[in-house]
């Protein structure tokens, strides 16, 4: 007499066919995350994409980073007077390396390259100017006559403002910046302006 298997043939090709397939995805898997982690590092970045600014730690009047205004490429800087100097304006020159960042308007709608603080700049011509020649921004914000009071300069209220776009294609690596020089009309001396140094931060694209 011819005994029959117990097994059902279909039973087994169907297991043998879901094994496989099993030992393929495990493979695929593994196969795919030793080439992730060894053959396709991630790339090495060479081109700066934000502008950092370390504001100075100390200094009578300083260039600090205006974090509400700037973004990672436009970094805006305020000029900041020591709380409870009276002045009725301030001039200055700095100089950047413009082969890296190009001097910009503080916001779209401003009419020059340096933007009013806390003076009172009345009606009609106002004494707010700049100038950019080459790397440098020269640049004043003065109060006309003797009419407006002179403002107390206080430690959250910006004197003037100015403005950093970086450029596109920058390598990585620090960024000359530089305030030349500086002069501010105060109450406590002459009519005249008279020399201030301003105290600047560190600039790096990064």
């Amino acid at each position: 007499m011819t005994t029959m298997s117990s097994r059902n043939p279909m039973t087994t090709t169907t297991q043998i066919k879901w094994t496989l397939s099993c030992l393929t995805l495990l493979s695929l898997v593994a196969c795919s995350g030793s080439n992730n982690n060894t053959n396709n590092p991630p790339p090495v970045k060479t081109i700066a994409d934000r502008l950092d600014y370390t504001n100075p730690t100390s200094g009578t009047y300083t260039l600090v980073k205006d974090t509400a205004l700037s973004t990672s490429t436009h970094l805006v800087l305020n000029l900041m007077g020591p709380v409870g100097t009276q002045g009725t304006g301030v001039g200055f020159y700095l100089t950047a390396d413009t082969t890296k960042v190009t001097w910009a308007k503080v916001s779209g709608g401003d009419a020059e390259y340096v933007k009013n603080g806390a003076f009172t700049l009345g009606s009609g011509t106002q004494l707010l100017k700049s100038k950019i020649t080459t790397n440098q921004l020269q640049g004043g914000v003065f109060q006309k006559g003797t009419t407006a009071p002179a403002v107390t300069f206080t430690a959250t209220g910006p004197l003037a403002s100015v403005a950093l776009d970086l450029k596109s294609n920058v390598s990585l690596g620090a960024v000359t910046f530089s305030s030349i020089a500086g002069q501010a009309v105060l109450t406590n001396g002459s009519a005249a302006p008279a020399p201030i140094v301003i105290s600047y931060g560190s600039l790096a694209a990064n």
